[in-house]
């Protein structure tokens, strides 16, 4: 499948992902609300946040709502989750920047300001192997003294039976969540269904096949945990795992 395809598969249901993302992926709020509570943040001072592959913002709006100082920059290559996310962060539209580039381009030269904190959720694992390693590396750059980078992905166990258990599991749960999924959404949820079938198909049907960029490309949380360090992150670490979710993350300190 085409790059160009890929994306089309995404973000042509940038809605449907905005209203059901909390239901399809496990511990949704959860892993973002940890990540929040994990920062070493003053409410009353003023930090620039950057989310990459931000989305529909339902990321940024939870640091929008919790610091009234805190200003943030959404960037995602997708006219369409940028129309979601205008609409959904309206009211903070004096504190956020919107930028369209794909993350695994320089958008750092498109930020003139101290970054203290830069988040990614869901995205970077549809990046190449060096292409993750060069952004971890951009942001290692761009970030403060002191500032933090945190990544929320689905990410390969230390084994293949955990691994391939992990994808069974999640989409045990997308079959699952029908029964969560208010009236009004179901028809919505019957969209996305279609989408996590053909997610099921490249992932676990053809598990053994190689991937090419757009698609689920896992690397394991080992190995871009050696890649923070090595890049000079400090204070790296696993932070989270729930099967194929995991938050990993380091501070910049020199």
């Amino acid at each position: 499948m085409s790059e160009n395809n890929n994306k089309n598969r995404f973000f042509k249901m940038a809605d449907i992902y905005d209203k059901l993302a909390q239901y399809l992926v496990p511990k949704y709020d959860y892993l973002q609300e940890e990540v929040i509570d994990l920062l070493p943040f003053n409410i009353n001072r003023q930090y620039n946040v950057i989310d990459l592959g931000a989305g529909s913002g339902i990321f940024l709006e939870r640091f929008l709502k919790k610091y009234p100082n805190v200003k943030c920059f959404w960037i995602d290559y997708s006219d369409d989750f940028l129309n979601v996310a205008k609409n959904r962060l309206n009211k903070y539209n004096k504190r956020i920047n919107f930028i369209i580039s794909p993350i695994e381009e320089d958008w750092t030269k498109l930020i003139h300001e101290k970054v203290h904190l830069i988040t990614s959720m869901s995205a970077i694992h549809h990046l190449e192997t060096q292409e993750k390693k060069e952004l971890y590396k951009r942001c290692y750059d761009l970030l403060e003294e002191t500032g933090w980078f945190f990544n929320i992905d689905e990410m390969k166990t230390l084994n293949f039976d955990a691994y391939k258990s992990s994808l069974e599991r999640w989409y045990k749960h997308g079959e699952e969540i029908k029964k969560k999924i208010p009236n009004h959404l179901l028809s919505s949820y019957k969209l996305l269904k279609n989408q996590f079938d053909n997610w099921k198909i490249r992932n676990l049907d053809n598990i053994e096949k190689p991937k090419t960029k757009g698609d689920d490309i896992h690397e394991t949380f080992i190995d871009q945990i050696n890649w923070l360090n090595e890049i000079g992150y400090k204070n790296v670490d696993l932070f989270i795992k729930h099967h194929l979710w995991c938050v990993i993350g380091g501070q910049k300190l020199n």
